[in-house]
């Protein structure tokens, strides 16, 4: 069985208001800047010594959201980029599927390593950092509501951008360089160019329609 250990990892939190049509893009600005500094060029072991190895290079690029009004840089990673742009989608339209006029959910980016079994220990999953992005959806009714809403998303979100920077550079732990053997224990490796740590992308939907729905279940089956 696979054994999880949150009692160590660093938690960091975000909040934005979006427009439902804003949901995929504000959350992959937010995913994609902590990815791009959590992520290395590809490992090449040297084949005489399996601790030895050299770094590929990563391009950058900028990536424009028409629908943000921003502009923010990330991997040049196609296949990184196509993985969480479907993670995030089923969170978009889970959410907007609520159909409430303000909504939230809550979405998260977890990064872990694997600990192989050892004698009478199983083996176990250990998340070392998790940011969670909680994001309030809204629909502008005016015009100059849609304007204030534009330019406080562009000021928020260039604050948070700032803030994962601050965040990354302090010295905290973050997994050490495995052996060939183990590049798996610690590192994504199935994409082409780009190698960021294990992570997983989880999402949780507002309580309230939940314990909403459990109450109307509950009222009908009383009706009688």
């Amino acid at each position: 069985g696979i054994h999880k250990d949150k009692m160590n990892t660093r938690f960091h939190s975000f909040e934005l208001v979006v427009t439902p049509r804003q949901v995929v893009e504000a959350t992959k600005a937010v995913f994609h800047t902590i990815l791009l500094q959590r992520s290395t060029g590809k490992y090449t072991y040297s084949r005489q010594d399996s601790g030895t190895f050299s770094v590929g290079s990563i391009g950058v690029e900028d990536s424009d959201c028409p629908s943000l009004e921003f502009t923010y840089v990330r991997l040049a990673a196609d296949d990184l980029d196509h993985w969480l742009s479907g993670e995030i989608h089923g969170f978009a339209s889970s959410l907007c599927q609520q159909g409430v006029e303000h909504t939230s959910g809550k979405i998260s980016l977890e990064f872990f390593e694997r600990k192989k079994a050892r004698w009478l220990l199983p083996a176990e999953t250990v998340s070392w950092e998790t940011w969670q992005l909680t994001l309030y959806v809204f629909q502008p009714k005016t015009d100059t509501e849609w304007t204030e809403h534009q330019k406080k998303l562009s000021d928020d979100l260039a604050d948070v951008i700032l803030t994962i920077a601050q965040v990354v550079n302090r010295p905290e732990y973050v997994p050490r360089n495995p052996v060939a053997e183990n590049l798996d224990s610690v590192f994504e490796t199935r994409f082409l160019s780009v190698q960021p740590y294990l992570h997983k992308v989880s999402y949780e939907l507002p309580s309230e329609t939940v314990a909403g729905t459990v109450r109307k279940l509950i009222r009908n089956t009383f009706a009688y």
